[in-house]
């Protein structure tokens, strides 16, 4: 288990990275119209992407290694990491709109 949630860890420090350099793969966004691309700061939204990922693959990581350390049962372990898991995703989607629009 701790292994699985590790590697869960690692896997989205990766997708926050590519995010950063690689914009399109953010939900929506490569399949939007040139003319709604403009108004996007998308150079703000992949910076709030990568870190938000980034600090929920650190997260989850430190969070299993903790509570492997501590013999906390499989059941509240998978609950936690998908707390913090459900948790980024609600706040990358709340920071993310409050990125004000390129006129």
């Amino acid at each position: 288990m701790l292994l699985g949630f590790i590697f869960t860890g690692f896997i989205l420090i990766v997708v926050g990275l590519l995010v950063k350099h690689y914009p399109n793969l953010l939900a929506g966004y490569n399949t939007m119209s040139e003319e709604k691309k403009k108004e996007i700061d998308i150079e703000k939204v992949s910076t709030i992407a990568r870190n938000v990922f980034v600090l929920m693959g650190a997260a989850v990581i430190d969070a299993s290694i903790i509570m492997y350390f501590f013999e906390i049962s499989k059941k509240i372990q998978v609950n936690v990491i998908s707390a913090i898991i459900v948790l980024g995703v609600v706040i990358l989607i709340i920071w993310s709109n409050r990125v004000p629009k390129l006129k």
